[in-house]
C-alpha cells in the first residue's frame, strides 16, 4: 500500500468496514472523515527516512501521483470490503478498465468480452485498444458458459464481463464463466461498478480482478470521478 495507513488486522463486519476500514483518525489530526491531501510531495522526516521511503524498507507517501494518504484509504477500504489481496486508485472507471486489461495484453492478444457493456466501455473497446494491437472478441455465447470455450483463442488474455450490465442489467454466470476462464489459464476480469461488493463480491465467486467506476454506487452520490482495481 503506497500510504502511511493503518495495516493492522481488523475483524470488522461488513458495514463497520465501510466507514472506518484503512482508516486511524489519530494519524490525522482526529478528523472523522478522511481529509484531502492537496499537495504535490510530502516532506522527508531525516535522510534516512528518504531512502527507506525510496528503497521501499518503509511504507509513506513521496509524490501524489504514485500516492497519497487519501488514496490509500479509499484503496485499503475497497481491498477490505472486497477481500482482495490488493487495491489501486485511478482517475476513473475507464481509466480502471484501461489500466488493467492494457497490463493483460501488453505486446497484443485479445480479450474475450460480452455484448452486455456500459458504452463508454464499448467505445473505448472499439477506438482505444486497436491502436495497442489489442483485439476484442464479443462472445456469442457469454450466456452459454458451456458453449464459451470454443470462442477463445490462443491469444486470449482474458475474459472481461460486467456482474450487472450498465444499463440493461443484464446478469451473468460469473462462477461458470470464471470457471472456463482459468481451464484455459487465463483471468476473468469483472466490472462490479453496478452491484458494488455490497451486494455481490465476484472474487468469491472465481474472478480474478474487479474494476469499479467508483462515481455510481461506491460514492453514492454521483459527485466524484474515480476509479479503483481490486
Amino acid at each position: 500500500m503506497r500510504g502511511v495507513i493503518d495495516l493492522s488486522t481488523k475483524d470488522y463486519g461488513f458495514d463497520t468496514a465501510q466507514i472506518h476500514a484503512g482508516y486511524n483518525a489519530d494519524e490525522h489530526n482526529y478528523a472523522v472523515s478522511p481529509p484531502i491531501y492537496q499537495t504535490a510531495a510530502y516532506d522527508f522526516k531525516s535522510v534516512q527516512n528518504a531512502k527507506d521511503l525510496f528503497t521501499f524498507k518503509e511504507l509513506g507517501c513521496v509524490y501524489a501521483r504514485v500516492g497519497n494518504q487519501t488514496a490509500a484509504i479509499l484503496e485499503e477500504r475497497i481491498k477490505v470490503l472486497d477481500g482482495a489481496s490488493a487495491a489501486l486508485a485511478v482517475s476513473s472507471g475507464m481509466s480502471a478498465i484501461s489500466y488493467t486489461l492494457l497490463s493483460l495484453t501488453e505486446g497484443g492478444g485479445a480479450i474475450l468480452t460480452t455484448p452486455y457493456l456500459y458504452g463508454g466501455t464499448v467505445d473505448n473497446f472499439k477506438k482505444t485498444f486497436p491502436c495497442f494491437n489489442i483485439r476484442i472478441d464479443t462472445a456469442k455465447n457469454i450466456d452459454v458458459p458451456s458453449e464459451l470455450e470454443k470462442e477463445i483463442k490462443p491469444d486470449t488474455k482474458a475474459i472481461f464481463i460486467e456482474s450487472i450490465s450498465n444499463p440493461n442489467g443484464f446478469l451473468l454466470d460469473v462462477e461458470a464463466i470464471a470457471d472456463v476462464a482459468h481451464h484455459n489459464g487465463i483471468p476473468l476480469v469483472v466490472d462490479n461498478t453496478v452491484a458494488t461488493p455490497y451486494l455481490f463480491n465476484p472474487l468469491k465467486h472465481g474472478a480474478d480482478i474487479v474494476v469499479y467506476s467508483a462515481t455510481k454506487a461506491l460514492s453514492g452520490h454521483g459527485n466524484v470521478i474515480a476509479g479503483l482495481i481490486a
